[in-house]
């Protein structure tokens, strides 16, 4: 019967998606307030106005599915407290997609508030990372407060991070969720089994009108919602069930923990601020200097083709990550060298694309149109 909630789920997110993208864009002349229309910005690689507020369809799917679970399985007073907690974060950045005034400061206040709400009404905590000192610190009450408002902080905001590519943060956000949903089911944790199972639905809803072509956006608030649920049921599942791994949430999640954390180091050792917006992000690199579709002379539907390629390469980490995950979710240790063997490899791609040193076998192109090459070989021939 779960099932069904979790076919609502999908159902009502992508109809809320797709219902929610046509009419934006053809409201956009006359209300562009939800359309996110800051086209060659610094980070933006799309050529449409394109709406962003498809957080409001997942939310809708989750909220479906979590009333249809509950019906089903009698979890509701789990429920009504889990929507509770993600609502603040979730609700300022859905602000922020119809208004456009970024408040990062602001977001990661009230995300920070919904995280020590959740520490309080769900008992959702860290306790222990499987490192000897550090589990000590974590004994104390406050310590493993501000450890864990800071870390559910930082993975919702590491969701947005990475949410720069059609598809990207969405299909990390999807095999996160069918991870932490499988382990869950494993030791027999049906309130996570279940959430995981809805926000996976939730979100492959809304993948089914994102990619490839871009349809519609996550957008802060969808972001901030999803990362606030991954966070949270990754801290429930690890408190709840003393044989998880602290570090298999990490391990699942390793790509936009990884990202956000380097970003943040490499800004500061450029002397800038570590919030600081810019275009070295593993995925902008990739789009720029792996993915190099058309060139000058590309089309819009060229640039999207070449937006979701970029997006596909980078499929990749996380759908290696998910395995390793699944099949040491027990063992910190092994998890641990795992995590290790990520950021060695992640900085060493990231050294080659930020120093132009892409192989020339890696570089995807697009063939060459045969109606421009006999256009443009007419032409010089026609050419004096």
């Amino acid at each position: 019967m779960a099932g069904f909630a979790v076919a609502i789920a999908v159902v009502f997110a992508a109809l809320f998606s797709w219902v929610g993208a046509r009419a934006l864009v053809r409201a956009g002349a006359r209300r562009p307030k939800a359309l996110d229309d800051t086209l060659g910005g610094l980070r933006k690689v799309h050529v449409n106005p394109t709406p962003r507020v498809s957080g409001a369809a997942v939310a809708a799917g989750i909220v479906v599915g979590a009333v249809a679970d509950a019906a089903i399985r009698g979890q509701a007073g789990f429920w009504l407290l889990l929507l509770v907690c993600v609502a603040p974060g979730f609700v300022w950045g859905l602000i922020e997609d119809f208004s456009k005034r970024g408040a990062i400061m602001v977001r990661l206040t009230l995300t920070a508030i919904s995280a020590a709400l959740a520490f309080i009404l769900l008992d959702a905590r860290i306790t222990r990372l499987d490192l000897p000192v550090l589990d000590a610190i974590l004994t104390v009450p406050s310590a493993s407060f501000l450890f864990t408002v800071f870390a559910v902080t930082g993975v919702a905001h590491a969701t947005n991070v990475i949410d720069g590519l059609n598809g990207l943060s969405g299909f990390n956000a999807l095999l996160a969720s069918i991870g932490l949903g499988i382990v869950a089911w494993v030791v027999g944790d049906a309130f996570v089994f279940s959430a995981a199972c809805v926000l996976a639905a939730s979100v492959g809803g809304f993948l089914l009108v994102n990619f490839p072509r871009g349809r519609i956006f996550l957008g802060d608030g969808g972001a901030y919602l999803i990362g606030l649920l991954l966070a949270l049921l990754s801290v429930m599942l690890v408190h709840r069930n003393t044989e998880v791994s602290p570090w298999f949430p990490l391990m699942l999640l390793a790509y936009p923990i990884w990202e956000t954390l380097f970003s943040m180091y490499r800004r500061k050792m450029r002397g800038h601020s570590t919030g600081r917006a810019d275009a070295l992000h593993l995925h902008s690199l990739v789009y720029r200097r792996v993915v190099r579709w058309r060139g000058h002379a590309a089309s819009p539907a060229d640039f999207v083709a070449r937006n979701s390629l970029a997006s596909l390469c980078l499929w990749i980490i996380p759908a290696l990550c998910l395995p390793v995950a699944l099949v040491f979710w027990k063992q910190s240790l092994v998890l641990q060298s795992a995590a290790a063997v990520f950021a060695v490899a992640y900085i060493l791609v990231y050294r080659r694309l930020v120093r132009f040193r892409v192989p020339s076998w890696a570089v995807i192109r697009a063939k060459r149109r045969a109606g421009a090459d006999k256009g443009a070989a007419e032409a010089a021939m026609r050419a004096p």
